[in-house]
């Protein structure tokens, strides 16, 4: 049985006056239309952290501090795996823009909870307040 890539990739759960920020997949990436937390690959010799930062200002247009990590959450696809590492982070430059998805938006935890989340990025949204909701 082949073995399927592995992609290690870090995502961002951006923190505002107690919201997050969701970011839509556009319709030309794969998973079109679903909603996810902003982020990419790390590199080779790059650490979470630093990909992070590099990827949401890419992304996004702003500069961010990683101020939490939460645990580690892998899924398995038809044609890959991914294990994402998500970093929850605060804007520390600029405003957040959707420069490579169709919409960002802040959202609380109803509002996120409503969306069409992929599935691992709806696992780390919901341990994300999980963990806000124990005082985490």
């Amino acid at each position: 049985m082949d073995q399927l890539p592995h992609i290690l990739v870090a995502c961002a759960i951006i923190e505002n006056n107690g919201k997050i920020l969701a970011a839509k997949r556009s319709d030309a990436q794969p998973h079109g239309g679903k909603w996810e937390f902003p982020g990419g690959k790390i590199g080779k010799d790059e650490d979470p952290d630093a990909a992070i930062v590099r990827e949401i200002r890419e992304e996004l247009g702003c500069g961010i501090r990683v101020i939490n990590e939460l645990s580690d959450v892998s899924f398995r696809y038809p044609d890959k795996s991914v294990t994402l590492v998500p970093l929850v982070c605060e804007i520390t430059e600029a405003t957040a823009h959707a420069l490579e998805h169709d919409e960002v938006r802040w959202v609380d935890m109803k509002e996120a909870d409503a969306l069409d989340w992929l599935p691992p990025d709806k696992e780390i949204m919901k341990d994300y307040f999980r963990m806000k909701q124990f005082g985490g």
